[in-house]
């Protein structure tokens, strides 16, 4: 079918009895895998059907118009949104226009994705990922400058049946299809309608990436895969649940799409793998990474065909992969795959190299402006564009220079290019002092934690700064509380008025008295009142890691009318936790002990001898916000309590 010097080009899978498919791979690294498809288009008789997103090599369109004027019938499936990033396939599509071949342009969400060729008399058919382009199928320079694509030939009639069915249900579809050129009387099928290959998938209609996560789930042993686009976290998913289970997992990725700015979910995903600890290379050939590969080894299954991993690819776009368990396609893809690992080849070139995350842009400011003033005390916000590919952010708030971490990791969103209006990253601020100076700095991350620090902003508040709090402390509420709360400070004695539903579940409400701690250390108080506006109006003192109302925390407290307890949030965002100390009510002293990620809680009557009341585990940053915290238990109404012999260590 080939012709010798074809076949010695190729390496040769499967050469059965003249009633049994013959298969072959083709490698575009170093082999001429545009000869056998010319060959094949050369050598028809019958029909030739085209699939294809884009076409740039005017050999192929060249030799199916003198097929078509040699009395072939050509049906061409094509989609005419590629021009505007690729001219030169409009004018191939011009000069299959003007010589009079029937195309039919796809008008669905989803793009025309297949690449494929039938060719009917021979009963074989193409198909793989690579598009009809002069640098798909052959090298420039073996091993060095190369696009990685799959490329297959197969006369396998069960496969061959199924792209024909498939090929005449696209050509006689009028919902997703339209004319382009050279329409013809009738839409009608060319073939007979066969059943499918259940090997075969063919989106839209059948879901890639739910297929694929089922056979990911499904591997006990090895995965490898080499991926042109990764924005589909499904697969990302079960790929780091695979990981997790004690799969191994070997992944090579394109770095023009880790960096490509329209794909920058592409970054995310690559950098979440990476986090996982899974091994990943990136390809350092000249040329495209343009590959589309999963090889499940203890399912012997290969994956291959036009489908990234995204979520168009899966389920919108016009698309065509196998999903075979042939013995001979999965030994031919390992030894494919393990050259470009292991930079095997015979020239010693490097194909591939260790995979390096990168950081992201670095984040700018929008406001408030760096030194403005008179600012209001409530409702403010920080905002701020995060720069390219950062999608988590830390941000460091407060009254000193440098300001003190206020909330870690917030998942806020990238800037995405392709959305409009520009996407900006935001964070509301607490009830800030009057007549105050605040200091604000924004830490942009990717998801591989690579960061990119901005600089240091400021502004100061309206109003008279009052001086009831002695320096270092500041106050503060923290969460929705309904009632703006208050402090004072005079003749060693906290005054602090609060509302706020709790400090308790998911997400707290109180005023906070703070200054920051710098790894270990101690809080104690005297709680001398607290107004029993309801039986669990509570105060005490607390070590906190940020001033997020989710955030981790510990707190020693006395409540109006239920007692001692210590309080706890052990993750961001988590259940709060409580151990329960004496019925006492105050005046009670109370106090919290840092000792690395170890938080012990203490009661006294006298402030001399003391009694453990819980210790608990509690990851924190090393800088925390120790302080006093009270809480109403109600939004309806503020409790006053009175703190005092407050002491902090170190």
């Amino acid at each position: 079918m080939f012709g010798l010097g074809v076949l010695t080009a190729l390496a040769l899978l499967a050469s059965r009895s003249p009633a049994e498919a013959t298969e072959t791979l083709c490698d575009p690294s170093f082999q001429d895998c545009r000869t056998p498809l010319l060959n094949l288009i050369n050598a028809e008789t019958t029909e030739i059907d085209v699939g294809m997103w884009f076409m740039e090599d005017a050999r192929y369109s060249n030799a199916i118009v003198k097929r078509w004027q040699a009395g072939v019938q050509v049906r061409i499936l094509m989609d005419p949104r590629v021009f505007p990033q690729d001219p030169v396939d409009k004018d191939i599509v011009d000069q299959l226009q003007a010589a009079g071949i029937p195309l039919r342009k796809r008008i669905a969400s989803g793009i025309e994705h297949w690449k494929a060729m039938i060719f009917a008399r021979q009963s074989t058919v193409y198909f793989g990922s690579a598009n009809f382009s002069a640098d798909a199928f052959v090298p420039v320079q073996p091993y060095v400058n190369y696009t990685d694509e799959t490329v297959y030939f197969t006369n396998d009639a069960s496969v061959v049946d199924s792209f024909m069915t498939k090929f005449d249900d696209a050509w006689v579809d009028t919902t997703n299809y339209a004319w382009y050129a050279n329409a013809t009387a009738t839409l009608a099928r060319h073939y007979a309608t066969m059943s499918i290959d259940p090997e075969l998938n063919f989106p839209p209609g059948q879901d890639f990436a739910n297929r694929s996560v089922a056979r990911y789930n499904a591997e006990t042993s090895k995965i490898d895969v080499m991926m042109f686009r990764i924005t589909d976290q499904r697969h990302t998913n079960a790929i780091i649940a695979a990981k997790g289970r004690g799969v191994a997992i070997r992944l090579i990725v394109d770095p023009g799409e880790y960096r490509n700015r329209d794909r920058i979910w592409d970054a995310w995903n690559v950098d979440r793998l990476y986090a996982a600890g899974i091994p990943i290379r990136i390809t350092t050939h000249e040329g495209e990474d343009h590959g589309k590969l999963v090889m499940l080894y203890s399912q012997g299954m290969t994956i291959f065909g036009s489908s990234n991993w995204t979520t168009p690819s899966a389920n919108s776009q016009h698309e065509h992969n196998y999903f075979t368990t042939k013995s001979n396609i999965f030994s031919w893809f390992e030894t494919y795959f393990n050259r470009r690992w292991h930079n095997s080849n015979p020239v010693g070139a490097k194909e591939t190299a260790p995979f390096t995350p990168l950081p992201p842009g670095t984040p700018t400011y929008h406001t408030p402006a760096n030194g403005a003033t008179g600012l209001a005390t409530t409702g403010e916000k920080l905002v701020w564009d995060g720069g390219a590919w950062a999608h988590v952010y830390d941000i460091y708030f407060g009254t000193t220079n440098p300001p003190r971490l206020f909330l870690a990791n917030q998942n806020l969103g990238p800037d995405d290019p392709t959305k409009s209006p520009k996407q900006l990253q935001s964070v509301s601020l607490p009830t800030l002092a009057a007549g105050t100076k605040y200091y604000w700095q924004i830490v942009s991350k990717t998801m591989a934690n690579m960061t990119k620090t901005g600089p240091v902003w400021s502004f100061t508040t309206a109003g008279t700064a009052t001086a009831s709090l002695p320096s270092p402390w500041v106050g503060a509420d923290i969460g929705a509380v309904p009632i703006a709360g208050s402090a004072e400070y005079a003749s060693g004695t906290f005054t602090v008025k609060a509302s706020g539903a709790d400090i308790w579940g998911t997400a707290d409400a109180f005023h906070f008295v703070y200054h920051t701690l710098n790894g270990n250390g101690s809080i104690q108080a005297r709680v001398a009142s607290v107004q029993n506006v309801n039986s669990w109006s509570k105060a005490g003192v607390m070590i906190r890691e940020t001033l997020a109302a989710s955030s981790k925390h510990a707190l020693m407290l006395v409540s109006a009318a239920k007692g001692v307890a210590m309080q706890w949030r052990p993750a961001t965002g988590g259940e709060s936790l409580n151990a329960t100390g004496s019925s006492s009510a105050p005046p009670r002293w109370v106090r919290l002990v840092r000792s690395g990620n170890t938080i012990t809680g203490y009661e006294s009557s006298d402030g001399g001898t003391w009694t453990p009341v819980s210790s608990q585990t509690i990851s924190m940053a090393t800088d925390v916000y120790v302080g006093l915290a009270v809480t109403s238990h109600t939004t309806s109404a503020t409790t006053t309590a009175t703190i005092s012999s407050v002491t902090t260590s170190p």
